[in-house]
């Protein structure tokens, strides 16, 4: 029941609909006969408000092993041109089927009373690319030109280890600063939504806030990991920098620090002695 208060004042009526249908099979089960009026009043009042999407497969369109899925999850066959209760904002319709080219459309909807329909076409065969024959050429062979190289790769010496490191570590400690004050700036927004959060729910400023602070503590947390891996990385940069430049000059190979890019990767490796 207080889930569904709180997504029906954030707005996403059929998401409280279908939780209010929930809470009242719950409420009958257990001999809570005000409970399930309240539900049922939540229901009644809700369903002439709801937005609907109505996903038409025709007869045509139905291919063999035809997958049709609303935002990821697959819809079954009996949920198929029927108008489905949904909340407000975007939502990805996709169809597939083996050897055929998938189908995808992004609709959006309104919150309240909007009545929207989605066909599926009949989706279009794979192109099976074949290649050519292959000819038998008479002319004498010519010896195979040698590869191309596919990027050049980049050498970072000692020096510029040192730099990349330190710079890595003075922009880690910044994350770590910013996730501080995401975190504290959470903490805030947390104490001013318990102020007008009670039993039975939250009010429209107590739900504003528990949102607020749930995304600034999404924020802290991911400047904090961003922060660690910046200091980790400056703090290995940096004593492999100190290392190379410690060696006598030709004792040994110093160690350097190669990016090397191609078409599928980015390469990056410690060469050298350490």
């Amino acid at each position: 029941m207080n889930l569904a208060r709180c997504h029906e004042q954030e707005g996403r009526l059929a998401s409280a609909w279908s939780e209010f249908q929930a809470a009242q099979l719950m409420a009958r089960d257990g001999g809570r006969d005000d409970r399930e009026a309240e539900a049922a009043y939540h229901i009644s009042a809700l369903e002439p408000r709801l937005s609907r999407l109505t996903i038409v497969v025709p007869a045509a369109a139905d291919l063999t092993g035809l997958v049709v899925e609303r935002d990821g999850r697959e819809l079954g066959r009996g949920a198929w041109s029927t108008a489905i209760p949904i909340d407000g904002g975007e939502h990805v319709v996709r169809a597939t089927a083996p050897g055929r080219q998938p189908f995808t459309m992004t609709v959006g909807i309104a919150r309240e009373l909007e009545q929207m329909t989605v066909q599926v076409p009949i989706l279009a065969a794979l192109a099976v690319s074949v290649p050519p024959p292959v000819v038998a050429s008479a002319a004498p062979s010519r010896p195979a030109a040698p590869p191309e190289p596919l990027a050049k790769a980049e050498t970072f010496t000692p020096p510029r280890l040192l730099g990349l490191g330190i710079t890595s570590i003075a922009l880690g400690v910044v994350a770590w600063a910013a996730g501080g004050y995401a975190l504290a700036t959470a903490l805030d927004a947390k104490d001013a939504a318990e102020a007008d959060c009670y039993v039975d729910g939250c009010g429209p400023t107590g739900v504003s806030q528990r949102s607020e602070a749930v995304s600034r503590g999404n924020w802290a947390t991911a400047l904090g990991i961003t922060g660690t891996v910046l200091v980790g990385t400056g703090v290995t940069l940096v004593y492999f920098g100190q290392r190379s430049s410690s060696q006598p000059a030709g004792a040994r190979m110093p160690a350097r620090f190669v990016v090397s890019a191609t078409p599928n990767a980015v390469i990056t490796a410690i060469v050298g002695e350490l």
